[in-house]
């Protein structure tokens, strides 16, 4: 069953905490030494190869990070290396699709000034997979406090059969992500 994805309008409460969250996330990622951002990214790798889930995915979507998100260079050339289809987001106008990469290189500068995938329409990938999630917060409930512009909780919501695990440090994991009835929440969190 496909579960639609309709923006609602939020409580000022709730509002005002994700703007908080946003800002005190950003700060303490752009805080982090390049030692912290590698012993993190390699941790997550390590948690990562200990899920059957993704181990067994034969396709894992991936985000190539920037403005200091999790780094997953190392995640994503293990993956290629280890025989696993994978694709990275492209945004094209409001909406986010996936293409199969087979190295970084596959990759130029491109909206927002991310890195994203060459790839044509032959490329798309939409097929049941494991996918790696960017967020700035999460809490233990799954729930996942983004950029604010909706293009993962829009993928998943015509995508609702691919595995998610969050991606992020420690200290991203928060009490609590105030959520709306369309945000997808994910099935495990990796720090």
């Amino acid at each position: 069953m496909e579960r639609s994805w309709i923006k609602t309008k939020m409580p000022e409460e709730a509002l005002e905490l994700k703007k908080n969250l946003r800002c005190d996330m950003k700060a303490r990622r752009n805080a982090l030494t390049d030692e912290e951002k590698k012993h993190a990214a390699a941790n997550c790798l390590s948690k990562l190869k200990e899920l059957p889930e993704f181990m067994n995915a034969d396709r894992i979507y991936a985000y190539i990070a920037c403005r200091n998100e999790l780094e997953t260079a190392d995640i994503i050339s293990w993956c290629l290396s280890h025989g696993k289809h994978v694709a990275v987001p492209k945004v094209q106008g409001e909406i986010m699709h996936f293409y199969e990469i087979t190295a970084l290189s596959d990759c130029v500068p491109g909206a927002f000034g991310i890195l994203e995938p060459t790839g044509e329409e032959k490329d798309r990938i939409t097929t049941p997979g494991f996918m790696l999630v960017p967020g700035l917060a999460f809490d233990k409930n799954g729930n996942r406090l983004g950029y604010g512009g909706g293009f993962y909780d829009k993928y998943l919501a015509s995508h609702e059969e691919i595995i998610t695990a969050a991606l992020g440090y420690d200290f991203q994991i928060v009490e609590k992500v105030p959520s709306e009835s369309h945000d997808r929440r994910m099935d495990y969190l990796i720090y």
